[in-house]
C-alpha cells in the first residue's frame, strides 16, 4: 500500500556502528523528521556510501524514508569510510558483519526493532548472506539480481573461466576502488590511519579466483545456505541477467514465505530499465510493509511467482516454479544439421573445430550492460558454430523454464568448455538468441554408451541453458548453436581442438508451456516512478564506450574494448573520477594467446588535497599480475605489485 502522503526525511552521514570485535563501520542514516519510532531497512554494499554508488541510490533511500522507515546505508568494512580491511571478495566476515549491524539498528531509539536488508548486486547477495545468519530482529529481505554461489554463477560460470564481468570490469575495476581512502576526511585526520590500515590489508580481489585460491575450501565456504534463511524473501531479477536462475533457486529453497518476479530487464532496477519498466519500489515497499509493518495488503495472497511473457509482452502470475503443467518437447540432433521430433536412427558424428572468436557477435546479451543492446541477428556466431535448425513452427508455442541439451561427445583436450544457445530464427532468417549456458566436460564423470563403447573419452554433458520465457511465433525455427567458445563473456580455453558431437544421441529438451484459459490471472503494477534517477547536479561527464573488433578477413583475430568515465560531485568541492579501460584480444589461430588488459584511475579531488589510485593489470591464460601506484597531492604515497601463476603444466590451478 503506498503512503499518500510521503514524510519529510532528514539524512545523517558517516553514523558509526561497533562491530563484535570492536570495529566501526560507517553508514549514511535516513529517518523521517520528527522524533518517531520506524521499522528498518539497510543496504551493505562495498561501492562507497559516500561515492557512485551512494548518489545512485539517495533517491531510492529516501523514497523508501518517506514511506516511514528509517533507512541505512552501510559501507563494507575495509571500504568507504568504515575501519578495517577486506582482503577478500563474499568473505564471512561480511555476513557477520552484517548480522552486528542488523541487531545495532534494532536497538536504536528511532527503531522499533523490526528490520529488512535489500540491495541489488553485490548488496542483494549480501541480503542474502546476512539472513543466513539468522540475525534476530531481522524480519525480511528483498535480493535483487544477486546470487548465492559467486564462484558458480560469476568467477568460474558452470566450470567456465568468466571474463567480460569477472574480470573485464568489476574485478579489476573494484582493485582499485578498494585502495581510495575515506571519501569524507575528518577534521581531525583520522582519516590517514584507516586508509593506511586499509592499504596494509589490501590484495586485488581478482588473484583470488585465479589460479589456487586463498585456502582450499576457500569458495566452498563462500556459498550461502539458502536453507537457513527464514525470513520472507522476494527475489527480483530480469530473464537478461545473469543471475536469473538464482533467483528462482532462492525462491525454491528459503524456508519462509518467498515471491520472486522476473521482467524482461538485464541488470537493474525494474523503474530505471530502459526495457518495459514498471514500479519496482512500490512492490519493494507492499513487501516492507506487510513484513516490517505487519499491514495486511495482500502481498502474501498473491500468486507467488511474476514473470513477463516476452514476445507476448504481458505479464502473469503462476503459483510454482517450475511451472508444474510445463510439457517437455523433445527435439533429436540429425547430421543433416536438422532438429527433429522423432529419434534419428544414424549414428553419425559431425566434427567441430574450437574457434576462440564465438560470442563477439553476440555480447549485447551480456546481463551488466546495460547501454550494448540486445543484437536483432547473430547469424554470423551461428555460422561459426555447430548449429542444428528446426522447421518452421506451425503455432506458437511458449517456452517457459530452462532449455537443457544434452550432447554427446568427445575431444582429447584436457580442458574445453561447452556452449550451448537456443536461438529463433525469423522468417527473414535473422537469428535471435533467447537462452544460453555453458559446461566444463573435463568437470564430469564419464559414461559409456551403448553401441560406442570404443570411445574412451566419450561423455555426455547437460548443459543446462538460462531461465526464459518468450513465444515463438508460428513460421520462426528454432535453433541450438554449440560451440567451445563464448568470447568475451568466458575466457577462451588454451588448447586448439576438434570436438566430435555423436548426433544420434544428441537431445534438446524444450519447456513448453500450455496457454491458459480465463483463469489466467495478471498482476498490475504502479508506473515506474520517475523520482529515482540520481541528482544531475551530483553527475557531470559521464560516458561508457565499447567496440567490438572482429577482423576476418586478414587475420583471425576478435577484440573487445571498453571504456567508462564516471565524475560524481561526493560533497560540495569534492570530486570522485573514475576512468577504467580494458581491452581484451583473442586469437583463433593461437587461444592460449588471449590476454586481456586493463587501467583504471580514482581520482579523489578536495579542497585541501588530492589522491589518485592507478591500477593496472595483465591477465593471460597462463598468469595475472597487477601494479597500484597511489599519489597524494602529486606525490608517490604508495605502490605494490602482484604476481601470480594460474596454470601448471597446462592445467588450471
Amino acid at each position: 500500500m503506498e503512503n499518500n502522503s510521503p514524510l519529510d526525511v532528514e539524512l545523517n552521514r558517516d553514523v558509526m556502528i561497533p562491530m563484535r570485535d570492536r570495529t566501526e563501520l560507517a553508514a549514511n542514516l535516513y529517518l523521517p523528521r520528527g522524533n518517531g519510532r520506524y521499522p528498518g531497512i539497510i543496504s551493505f554494499y562495498p561501492y562507497l556510501k559516500d561515492g557512485w554508488i551512494g548518489i545512485d541510490h539517495d533517491p531510492h533511500h529516501r523514497f523508501f524514508a518517506s514511506q516511514g522507515y528509517a533507512v541505512m546505508q552501510v559501507d563494507f568494512r575495509g571500504t568507504g569510510s568504515s575501519h578495517g580491511a577486506n582482503p577478500h571478495p563474499f568473505d564471512l566476515q561480511e555476513r557477520r558483519d552484517g548480522f552486528d549491524t542488523v541487531e545495532w539498528m534494532a536497538a536504536q531509539p528511532w527503531c522499533t526493532g523490526e528490520v529488512g536488508v535489500w540491495g541489488i548486486s553485490y548488496g542483494g547477495i549480501t541480503s542474502l548472506s546476512i539472513a543466513s545468519e539468522r540475525p534476530p530482529h531481522l524480519k525480511a529481505i528483498i535480493p535483487i539480481n544477486g546470487t548465492f554461489d559467486n564462484y558458480e554463477w560469476l568467477l568460474r560460470t558452470h566450470g567456465g573461466r568468466g571474463l567480460l564481468l569477472a574480470d573485464v570490469d568489476w574485478g579489476t575495476r573494484m582493485a582499485a576502488c578498494n585502495m581510495l581512502p575515506p571519501i569524507r576526511p575528518d577534521p581531525d585526520g583520522e582519516w590517514m590511519s584507516t586508509w593506511d590500515e586499509r592499504l596494509t590489508g589490501a590484495s586485488p580481489w581478482f588473484l583470488d579466483w585465479h589460479g589456487a585460491p586463498p585456502e582450499v575450501d576457500f569458495w566452498k565456504s563462500r556459498i550461502i545456505p539458502l536453507e537457513n534463511i527464514e525470513v520472507p524473501t522476494f527475489a527480483i531479477s530480469g530473464w537478461h541477467d545473469a543471475y536469473t536462475a538464482p533467483a528462482f533457486r532462492v525462491f525454491e529453497r528459503v524456508n519462509a514465505p518467498s515471491r520472486v518476479l522476473i521482467g524482461p530487464w538485464k541488470h537493474v532496477l525494474p523503474d530505471l530499465s530502459p526495457e518495459w519498466p514498471i514500479g519496482g519500489l512500490n512492490e519493494m515497499v507492499r513487501w516492507w510493509d506487510r513484513w516490517l509493518k505487519g499491514l495486511e495488503n495482500g502481498v502474501d495472497k498473491d500468486p507467488p511467482v511474476t514473470i513477463f511473457v516476452q514476445g507476448k509482452d504481458e505479464w502473469r502470475f503462476e503459483s510454482e516454479w517450475p511451472i508444474s503443467r510445463t510439457e517437455f518437447q523433445c527435439f533429436h540432433f540429425s547430421p543433416m544439421g536438422t532438429l527433429e521430433t522423432g529419434r534419428q536412427p544414424e549414428s553419425d558424428t559431425l566434427s567441430y573445430r574450437y574457434d576462440s572468436r564465438v560470442g563477439i557477435n553476440a555480447v549485447g546479451h551480456n546481463g551488466h550492460r546495460l547501454h550494448l543492446k540486445i543484437p536483432d541477428d547473430q547469424s554470423a556466431d551461428d555460422l561459426d558454430s555447430l548449429a542444428f535448425t528446426g522447421a518452421q513452427l506451425e503455432k506458437d508455442v511458449e517456452i517457459t523454464g530452462e532449455p537443457v541439451a544434452n550432447i554427446v561427445l568427445s575431444a582429447d583436450v584436457p580442458e574445453m568448455t561447452l556452449v550451448a544457445k537456443l536461438c529463433l530464427v525469423d522468417v527473414d532468417g535473422r537469428s535471435r538468441m533467447i537462452s544460453r549456458g555453458n559446461a566444463n566436460p573435463s568437470r564430469m564423470d564419464a559414461h559409456d554408451t551403448p553401441n560406442l563403447k570404443e570411445h574412451i573419452n566419450r561423455q555426455v554433458v547437460s548443459v543446462r541453458m538460462h531461465p526464459t520465457s518468450v513465444i515463438a511465433r508460428a513460421g520462426h525455427r528454432l535453433r541450438l548453436c554449440l560451440a567451445g567458445a563464448d568470447f568475451p563473456e568466458l575466457w577462451p580455453t588454451p588448447a586448439l581442438y576438434t570436438m566430435q558431437i555423436y548426433c544420434a544421441d544428441c537431445t534438446l529438451e524444450l519447456p513448453v508451456v500450455p496457454p491458459r484459459g480465463e483463469d489466467a490471472v495478471r498482476p498490475s503494477f504502479a508506473p515506474a516512478r520517475t523520482d529515482v534517477d540520481p541528482p544531475q547536479e551530483q553527475i557531470a561527464d559521464s560516458e561508457e564506450q565499447f567496440d567490438v573488433i572482429h577482423q576476418r578477413l586478414d587475420s583471425r583475430v576478435a577484440a573487445f574494448e571498453t571504456r567508462l568515465v564516471s565524475k560524481h560531485q561526493v560533497e560540495e568541492g569534492s570530486v570522485l573520477t573514475c576512468s577504467h579501460w580494458a581491452k581484451v584480444t583473442t586469437d583463433a589461430d593461437s587461444p592460449g594467446s588471449t590476454n586481456l588488459q586493463t587501467e583504471t584511475r580514482y581520482d579523489l579531488r578536495h579542497p585541501a588535497n588530492r589522491i589518485s589510485v592507478c591500477v593496472t593489470s595483465l591477465l593471460t591464460c597462463d598468469t595475472v599480475s597487477c601494479r597500484a601506484t597511489i599519489h597524494l597531492d602529486g606525490h608517490l604515497f604508495r605502490e605494490n605489485n602482484w604476481r601470480k601463476k594460474t596454470r601448471e603444466h597446462g592445467v588450471n590451478i
